[in-house]
């Protein structure tokens, strides 16, 4: 006779649950690998061939719409922000999705340079709901602990799509053509993020009565969760504008050489395919870089942890100056670029949640992003029009060291280890007194 299996004894503990903000962890993955990862870097993959295809365009016209993209999704990064902290963040995500994917297809039947650049604006606009802004706020709403890990892991998936997309992309376009590669693309940037959004993101863990992760059971909240420097009280500090600078002037070298690599290659003779191993190479460090450097702000000192990231940059770009005598410094290059490149990203949001507290987090990051976003957009806009005035690399390259080593000089020369004030934190509706810097 089969015997029944035991009842739980009534002081058993109840058997431990997934945490349901691992879920939405992985929901962002998702759409940070596909929606982001397969959608502004799949343009940056086709220039080359859109060089080809149009060899009357300018380079400045060719590059424009990586410009025009973010500068649109920076420019409207305060009112997303805005919107963040007021409303469901499942509706923006659905419709930032669905309009990217619009715009990716349209890509595939431009014609003319106004139907380039009006496609471009439209993908801008989308973009704005799915790009990293809403990603971090989201998974800082469920994570108390481990805030440094868990935004690397985003950050780390949107790196590893735009790892996969131009090896990808590459080979589809050898095999057909890049019309095709963009209906492809705009299916792949569509249908898996549009999937977990509507069957796993939650916007807070209070609508499934939870709390965040970290939180104590039946404790009052932590003070940096009920209170936090307003937006408006944050640029009051010289903190706030060193920081900016810091994103903007680390960020040029990076984004110049995400949008110019492949054309960059191209000009010293790799073929396509290599070309683009070698970027995916490059992104695949930066998502390995955002992991580790996520990893290890949860356990070291968060502004000398920015100064490493910012110094692999500022040491690693001017070995490109080498790469056309010396293609052995490829690799090394592509390395040290990517890995700073890497840990700067993840480094926003942390060290905003350090300096400013969480009460106002999606506007702060929303100020934050317009420097992100400048550098973004101004980078390969700025390159292009060196190139077409010069007509190599060179001067652009001088210029991106000499704002890397700038950006250096500011972690370690401008930016405290924290923020203090005179008083408490005040209630989260409320700004707070001037702050006073301690360097330490």
């Amino acid at each position: 006779m089969r015997q029944r299996a035991p009842l739980p004894h009534p002081t058993d503990p109840p058997p431990r649950r997934i945490f349901y903000g691992w879920y939405v962890l992985a929901a962002s993955v998702v759409i940070e690998l596909f929606g982001l990862g397969f959608g502004i870097f799949a343009i940056t993959t086709v220039y080359p061939y859109i060089i080809d295809a149009f060899p009357q365009w300018s380079r400045t016209l060719v590059f424009l719409p990586t410009s025009l993209i973010i500068l649109i999704v920076g420019a409207l990064s305060p009112l997303i922000g805005y919107l963040i902290d007021r409303y469901s963040l499942r509706v923006m995500f659905a419709v930032g999705i669905i309009g990217q994917g619009v715009a990716l297809y349209l890509f595939a039947h431009v014609q003319t340079p106004a139907q380039y650049i009006g496609t471009s604006l439209l993908l801008g606009v989308a973009m704005s709901g799915v790009t990293i802004l809403p990603n971090q706020v989201l998974v800082s709403r469920w994570f108390r602990e481990r805030i440094g890990l868990v935004n690397g892991i985003v950050l780390g998936a949107t790196s590893l799509g735009a790892a996969i997309a131009p090896a990808l992309i590459t080979r589809i376009i050898e095999a057909s053509d890049w019309r095709t590669a963009f209906v492809v693309v705009a299916a792949l940037a569509t249908l898996p993020p549009i999937l977990v959004v509507l069957t796993l993101v939650r916007d807070r863990p209070e609508d499934l009565g939870l709390q965040p992760y970290g939180a104590v059971e039946g404790a009052a909240a932590p003070a940096a969760a009920l209170g936090g420097y307003t937006l408006r009280a944050a640029i009051r500090t010289p903190t706030f504008w060193v920081f900016a600078a810091v994103i903007f002037l680390g960020g040029m070298p990076c984004y110049s050489h995400n949008k110019h690599i492949l054309v960059y290659l191209k000009e010293l003779g790799f073929a396509p395919i290599e070309a683009a191993d070698y970027k995916s190479l490059y992104f695949f460090v930066s998502a390995c870089g955002r992991l580790v450097f996520g990893w290890l702000s949860d356990r070291t000192d968060k502004r000398n942890l920015l100064a490493v990231q910012v110094l692999l940059i500022a040491g690693g770009f001017p070995l490109f100056f080498l790469v056309p005598t010396h293609r052995e410094l490829l690799a090394p290059a592509l390395f040290l670029l990517g890995a700073g490149y890497g840990g700067l990203l993840p480094s926003v949001p942390i060290l905003a949640v350090h300096y400013f507290g969480r009460a106002h987090l999606g506007t702060i990051l929303g100020g934050y992003k317009i420097a992100y976003d400048l550098a973004a957009a101004g980078a390969p806009a700025f390159t292009a029009a060196l190139y077409d005035r010069y007509g190599s690399y060179t001067v652009p390259q001088l210029w991106l060291t000499a704002f890397a080593w700038m950006a250096f000089a500011l972690v370690v020369f401008g930016l405290p280890r924290r923020l203090t004030t005179s008083a408490r934190l005040e209630p989260a509706d409320q700004a707070l007194p001037a702050a006073r810097t301690e360097h330490g």
